[in-house]
């Protein structure tokens, strides 16, 4: 399906329930712009468009089209190669939510997009098998998905947020790998030594937490008999994460 909207049209027809309620994240939303006005258009070759169709009914052959109403009559697979590109990017970029909750919950779907997508350029080359190739095509379009909903969805003033959020996780990473464990009075003072606002750490603590799987753990420490006041937390890395996958 394709649909034609200006992003002010866009955001005016979509409620914001249907940004969050999975309607929204089924669609692949690509922005493009026209770069220039042509009066009197030429036509495509007819040549051109003949190769075209040559070539797509070759496809639809290859996959047996007439046999639509019938499931499961093709089985499509991943090369070992095309699998170990995709388990990469399905811990690391397909679940960066670093655009903000408005964007990642339109972009829930871009895993199995990507696979959609990677599965069409291998049957358009005529083969059964997914291969490399075919997963880094489909992770360019998917890329350009998520910068089109960046564009139309995050206000500049997001955008600025979603940044220094960014900026924040990956201090406190690389201040938790040096030092280990950290207090939240720690993090503030010796971490960003009292320049960045508690919202900022607020938010790039809430997005470790809450990366799946979580990136840093929580622990509050015990409390000395008698002692009142607010019980103090102890963060730390998760055990076994991979740094790479941490600092995307």
């Amino acid at each position: 399906m394709r649909l034609d909207f200006l992003s002010v049209e866009l955001l005016a027809l979509m409620r914001a329930r249907e940004l969050t309620n999975g309607f929204a994240n089924r669609f692949l939303m690509l922005w493009a712009e026209r770069d220039k006005v042509v009066p009197f258009p030429k036509a495509t070759p007819q040549a051109a468009v003949d190769a075209l169709a040559v070539r797509m009914l070759g496809v639809l052959d290859f996959v047996q089209a007439e046999r639509v109403t019938e499931r499961d009559h093709m089985r499509i697979e991943l090369t070992a190669q095309a699998q170990g590109v995709y388990s990469q990017l399905y811990r690391g970029e397909l679940i960066d939510d670093s655009a903000g909750e408005r964007v990642t919950a339109l972009l829930e779907r871009r895993a199995p997009m990507l696979l959609r997508l990677a599965m069409i350029f291998a049957l358009s080359d005529l083969q059964t098998r997914i291969d490399v190739q075919h997963i880094q095509a489909a992770m360019g379009w998917i890329r350009h998905g998520v910068e089109s909903a960046k564009f139309v969805f995050v206000k500049a003033t997001d955008a600025a947020d979603s940044v220094r959020t960014s900026a924040a996780v990956k201090k406190i990473v690389d201040f938790l790998r040096i030092k280990g464990t950290a207090t939240r009075w720690q993090i503030t003072t010796e971490c960003f030594q009292g320049h960045a606002s508690k919202a900022t750490i607020d938010a790039a603590i809430e997005r470790l937490l809450l990366a799946s799987p979580p990136q840093i753990t929580v622990q509050p420490e015990p409390r000395i008999r008698g002692v009142r006041g607010r019980q103090t937390n102890i963060y730390a890395l998760s055990v076994g994460r991979p740094v790479s996958d941490i600092e995307k």
